[in-house]
Parts: C-alpha cells; structure tokens; sequence
C-alpha cells in the first residue's frame, strides 16, 4: 500500500515514520469497519414465524446469532454461506452436527443451544430450503 504522505527534507525521519504509520493505521481500522459492516441483517421480530427462526434470528437467546453470518433468512453474507446451497444437501443429522461443531471458521454452538432448539432451527431450515 502506497502512502499519499509525501516525504519532506524539512521533516525529520521520525515524523515520516509515525505519518506513515498512522495512515496505515487509519487505512487498517476503515478495512475492519468495512468488513463488519458485511454482518447479516436479523430478521424483524414482527416477521418471524417459528421457534427455529426465532432462533436463528437472535430473538430468543442473543448469543446464538446465526443471522449475524448467515443473514436473517440464511441467505449468506460475505462471513457465511448462502444455506439455501447447502441445507438441501444435508440430512437433518448434519445440520445438528454442523450447529454442534461450527465447521470453518463458524463457532460451535453446541453449548448454547439445546436439542430441542437445534431440531426447530433444523425444522426452519427445511421449511426455508427444502431438499
């Protein structure tokens, strides 16, 4: 990356180094805020018509904010997959894994959410991309 920092002879090189250094921490702090501003939209609460899309949507336990990377209605952001791709190639079983474990870079959510909500998200899944 290329500094619009132009060097100066009247400058001493310690005032250089630190412009230099703060435009790239400027640059690296705008690169950061750009990549979270990709998180997913959650679903409004008025729109929502199951357990499991309550769920998934943060509405019933905030940390479990599935919608965060996947958007409200699973369709991806630039943090996660479209699940409108995969879900139909998953058996119910692999969904429940995938919650459990967070394969990649998704959390494990096993400790956050019971069998009984990973089987109403699963349920919302099918209902949102059927096989």
């Amino acid at each position: 990356m290329t500094s619009s920092v132009q060097p100066s002879p009247h400058r001493p090189a310690r005032a250089r180094a630190a412009m230099t250094t703060t435009a790239l921490a400027a640059a690296g702090l705008w690169a950061l805020a750009a990549l979270a501003s990709c998180a997913g939209t959650q679903r409004p609460a008025d729109q929502i018509k199951s357990p499991g899309e309550a769920l998934f949507n943060g509405r019933t336990k905030p940390d479990v904010n599935c919608y965060s990377c996947h958007n409200g209605d699973g369709t991806g952001t630039i943090r996660g997959p479209n699940l409108g791709k995969r879900v139909p190639k998953l058996t119910d079983q692999e969904i429940a894994q995938a919650i459990a474990d967070g394969p990649g870079l998704m959390p494990s959510f096993k400790d956050k959410v019971t069998d009984a909500e990973v089987k109403e998200i699963t349920a919302w899944l099918r209902t949102q991309f059927p096989k």
